[in-house]
């Protein structure tokens, strides 16, 4: 069977692809004129990919689990059509695409490693740690620090947005120098700051940045746009929002380990800040950028908004990184509310 780039969303799978010198119609998508690759040349890539699955009738059909934790696959019928295809030449006892199926244990046990560092923050240990020691041995911490330093660039082009509520209808808008961090003497602790170390909490996009502050019906809103101080020419952020391509056949254990440790962290980053939350809550993400601030060369991280899922925040460590130049009101003239029903 021969597959296209078009039956893939991986990156470098289709980078991979789109080597092949074969032209012609895909077999699974149907797409014409396209660079083809025999699915036999994947076999051992896929059996590498497999051997990290164990079947569990709790779990989640194969198919159906590495759409949701990579999607690799450009849809959910290429996916059933290349991994039926592909299964009965492997040596495995997961002969279909619909069987369900859990990680392995010690891939398990590598991402369960957070909630153990998490309740050791929170409840036994906090400012003197053994990282490593919590790990018994098995928890590969050092790959995982490896993704701090794979970094992204903000440079002049990118322009970041903070938004304050305004107190009283009608009152002027904030004033630039009003629009950054609040006096370290009363700073709250935050999702990545502790109380008293005040970090610039910003978005990459003006929709993102009224959902973070919670604007509500006919709220007027000063909404300032931020750009890179005079004399900085590029700020590293640590990207919890990065695609990691799962098509690494020398690698794909810890690709696997590596990316769902950190997505766990990435959701507790964007879990909204709610109004009966305890600030012990805060302690582990708070760690974890403590972490990176003091033993890499970031400035700052990159996560996904929870409030706008297509949108993501920006931490910055040190607000002189970044410069106001402008602010304007907006006034909220509509809002979509949707309630989630919790069945007891």
């Amino acid at each position: 069977m021969k597959v296209c780039v078009n039956c893939f969303s991986d990156r470098e799978l289709k980078g991979f692809i789109s080597s092949s010198s074969e032209i012609g119609d895909c077999a699974v998508c149907e797409s014409k004129n396209q660079p083809l690759l025999d699915v036999s040349e994947l076999f051992d890539f896929f059996q590498e990919l497999l051997d990290n699955f164990k079947i569990d009738e709790n779990g989640m059909p194969l198919s159906s689990i590495i759409q949701s934790n990579w999607s690799f696959f450009s849809s959910q019928v290429a996916a059933n059509k290349i991994l039926n295809y592909v299964l009965p030449n492997l040596q495995t006892e997961v002969i279909s695409s619909n069987i369900n199926v859990e990680y392995t244990d010690d891939i398990i046990e590598n991402y369960n490693h957070w909630e153990i560092l998490k309740d050791e923050l929170k409840w036994k240990n906090r400012f003197v740690i053994d990282i490593y020691k919590l790990g018994k041995d098995k928890f590969n911490w050092d790959n995982f620090l490896k993704d701090f330093n794979s970094q992204d660039i903000l440079t002049a082009k990118n322009k970041l947005f903070r938004a304050r509520i305004n107190s009283q209808e009608g009152n002027h808008i904030f004033r630039r120098k009003d629009m950054g961090c609040p006096p370290k003497e009363i700073t709250k602790g935050g999702r990545a700051n502790p109380t008293g170390i005040p970090f610039l909490y910003l978005s990459e996009d003006e929709d993102t940045v009224l959902y973070e502050i919670r604007a509500s019906f006919l709220d007027e809103i000063s909404v300032a746009k931020f750009k890179l101080s005079k004399g900085i020419e590029l700020i590293k952020v640590v990207d919890f929002t990065k695609d990691s391509p799962l098509f690494q056949p020398d690698n794909i254990k810890e690709t696997i380990k590596g990316k769902l440790l950190r997505d766990r962290i990435s959701e507790d980053l964007s879990k909204p800040m709610r109004r009966y939350d305890s600030e012990l809550d805060y302690i582990p993400t708070q760690f974890i950028c403590e972490y990176i601030k003091v033993f890499t060369d970031a400035q700052g991280i990159r996560f996904k908004s929870s409030l706008n899922k297509k949108g993501n925040n920006v931490v910055l460590f040190d607000q002189n990184l970044m410069t106001c130049v402008s602010v304007k009101k907006v006034k909220i003239n509509s809002v979509n509310l949707q309630g989630v029903e919790i069945l007891h």
